[in-house]
């Protein structure tokens, strides 16, 4: 079983490297590149995207393959000083190929930059279509723990990030405190208390839904597993663990990156699961491929109806509301209020996950952990679909296959799950109402 743990060391690797990575942002903003879109999923996004939120910085994250979402990134900024980042481990994340393909065919080979492993077909691709730079992702760091590698750094110093300050931080953080953190997580997890409640500071509220990530991914398997809440507003309950104490400085999320990660790892063992796999993420991304393959003409999975699920509650249980729908405010607002209402029917913990993104994060908890989950999966019809340039399929497609592939693996886990389809996500309030 590989232990990969070059995150241990990740932050000394990368004090190392900070100068070639903060010449490499020079270079590129010279040359009229000074707004960065980074293209990835999940451990490859996360990092970048708390250090873009937590300093205001000039970089925009891509990960999510709802129309409006690509839309959105497109014309975040004009497309000649866009700086291309494509962030794939394998090389092979198909979400990744798809915004990459988008955007090739609209910018110039040479605004693109790839992190990614040497050999991997996206390292093949950046060299043969004329790449600006290809960095190497580390072999031995998985990508939910690589926050303080090049997977994060580079993007901090395109932002302009002091990152040589955020990692002497990290590197002065004694280990012994993530250590302690991780036994309690674990003793408040045998106690009952297997929710966890992240409250940050209003400073680097944007480091939650990492957390979210790193929590429910490594945690949640072999039917055993911590559920990360967000945004939580009720007070105490009796199996919530509230966790609020963070440093506040932006420039001491290297410290809390590696704190966390070291308690994480902490937490995984004492409940004595590997915390650097996720032997269940890829049946969700095989039956997306079957679904494609399927076309209009396959029936859809058959669930409970959303009461059928409310009353499927158990005291325990924790209601995940998965909505493929487009990740922008108006639509998070009115998801809350369907949250709300359904905690304060239910009296459960809930979550909120926008798909595809979170198939990348809580996925692997929803269908490893333990079968306290109640899904409640909403898709919407597209008003604007677009085209995947060299692929038969459009963004709208590809993400209405990942949503029947993620109910198809959900249910042959045995999960208690209720897909409603709406007209438009507008119509999402009637959920409320039930």
């Amino acid at each position: 079983m590989p232990q990969r743990l070059g995150w241990i060391d990740a932050p000394r690797d990368s004090v190392g490297q900070w100068s070639t990575w903060t010449a490499f942002a020079e270079r590129a903003g010279k040359d009229g590149l000074d707004r960065t879109l980074l293209c990835g999923m999940g451990g490859s996004s996360l990092a970048p995207q708390v250090l873009a939120r937590s300093f205001g910085a000039p970089l925009d994250v891509l990960d999510s393959t709802d129309p409006a979402a690509v839309r959105a990134a497109e014309r975040g900024a004009p497309l000649d000083r866009r700086l291309f980042l494509i962030v794939s481990k394998s090389g092979t994340t198909v979400e990744t190929d798809a915004f990459y393909r988008y955007f090739a065919a609209r910018a110039h080979a040479h605004q693109f930059v790839a992190v990614t492993l040497p050999g991997s077909p996206l390292e093949r691709r950046a060299r043969e279509a004329g790449f600006r730079a290809t960095f190497p992702h580390p072999a031995d760091v998985g990508g939910r723990f690589a926050a303080l590698t090049v997977v994060g750094m580079l993007p901090a110093a395109l932002g302009g990030i002091d990152g040589a300050t955020l990692l002497q931080r990290a590197l002065a953080l004694d280990p012994a405190a993530g250590r302690q953190l991780g036994a309690h997580l674990a003793a408040a997890a045998r106690a009952g208390r297997d929710k966890l409640v992240l409250r940050p500071p209003p400073s680097i509220a944007a480091l939650a839904p990492w957390l979210e990530q790193l929590v429910a991914e490594s945690s949640g398997k072999d039917g055993k597993g911590v559920v990360p809440v967000l945004d939580d507003g009720r007070g105490s309950a009796l199996d919530r663990e509230i966790v609020a104490e963070f440093l506040r400085d932006p420039l001491d999320l290297g410290a809390e990156f590696l704190r966390w990660m070291h308690g994480v790892s902490e937490l995984c063992a004492q409940l004595g699961v590997n915390p650097f796999n996720q032997p269940d993420v890829e049946e969700a991304k095989a039956l997306a491929r079957a679904e494609l393959a399927r076309g209009a003409t396959g029936e859809a999975p058959v669930t409970l109806s959303p009461m059928e699920l409310r009353q499927a509650a158990r005291p325990g249980d924790y209601l995940a509301v998965l909505a493929y729908l487009p990740p922008l405010p108006p639509v998070a607002t009115a998801l809350g209020r369907v949250r709300a209402a359904w905690e304060r029917a239910t009296g459960l913990a809930t979550t909120l996950g926008f798909g595809p993104q979170y198939l990348h994060s809580t996925g692997q908890l929803h269908k490893g952990g333990p079968n306290t989950g109640l899904f409640l999966m909403i898709t919407a019809q597209d008003p604007e679909d677009l085209e995947i340039p060299g692929r038969d399929v459009t963004f709208g497609r590809l993400k209405h296959a990942q949503a029947l592939g993620d109910v198809r693996a959900l249910l042959a886990r045995g999960r208690r799950v209720a897909h409603v389809h709406l007209p438009r996500w507008e119509d999402v309030d009637q959920l409320a109402a039930l």
